[in-house]
């Protein structure tokens, strides 16, 4: 049960949040809501920017920490807090940086630098190359993290099974997946096609041009390309 002290420190945080967040540039936008705030460069909700206010202020990583993020282009959630948007809406937020937690481009150099800096602490891989050679980039994944398969384990085809129950084709056809829900959210919601370069038959050949420019733009002289 929570102690007076603990409420009145917490009801002091609130307090300083929602002034901080008051001062922030604001948008509303994606259908959301809520306005999403800019804060050290980046797009938040103010759910989401608390808690990263509150990692900054108190978070202490550990060694054993794994922390696992996904690209904002390998999805869509429904909410029943969103409301519906164009695509070409949609495009042009993204395109100028105003995202969940982007701009994007920003976003992946902040881990991409820091795999270069830290590459014993940080692993970065691309959805395409893992599409490509799943097996490979699960073998240097396990090695990464200290557990390499053995000579006896690959013989087995033991990294082969893992890529073939974790396959979008076995996963989405799981019962839970089908049937289960994420708080108001139904599971499948999170399954599309999963097929690399299915952008083709939604995105202009200009907006795509546009796209591939201000990534090349951005990514510049990083040693990173997309």
């Amino acid at each position: 049960m929570e102690s007076h002290l603990e409420k009145q420190n917490r009801d002091v945080l609130q307090k300083s949040f929602e002034e901080m967040i008051s001062t922030l540039p604001k948008e509303n936008c994606w259908g959301f809501s809520e306005d999403q705030y800019q804060y050290q460069g980046f797009w938040f909700t103010p759910r989401f920017l608390q808690g990263a206010l509150s990692a900054q202020q108190q978070f202490q990583a550990q060694p054993t920490d794994i922390i696992l993020c996904s690209s904002p282009r390998t999805g869509h959630c429904k909410s029943q807090n969103t409301q519906p948007i164009q695509l070409d809406e949609a495009f042009e937020l993204f395109y100028e940086g105003v995202s969940m937690f982007g701009p994007y481009w920003d976003h992946v150099l902040g881990y991409w630098k820091a795999s270069l800096e830290r590459p014993d602490k940080l692993m970065f891989l691309k959805y395409e190359d893992l599409v490509e050679d799943t097996v490979l980039y699960l073998k240097k994944t396990a090695e990464f993290m200290g557990y390499p398969f053995s000579s006896e384990e690959q013989q087995q085809g033991v990294p082969e099974n893992i890529v073939k129950m974790c396959s979008f084709d076995n996963l989405s056809g799981l019962e839970v997946i089908k049937t289960g829900r994420h708080r108001e959210t139904e599971n499948n919601i999170f399954f599309r096609k999963g097929k690399v370069g299915d952008w083709k038959n939604y995105l202009t050949t200009e907006m795509a041009q546009r796209l591939d420019q201000r990534t090349l733009q951005k990514l510049s002289g990083s040693g990173l390309s997309l």
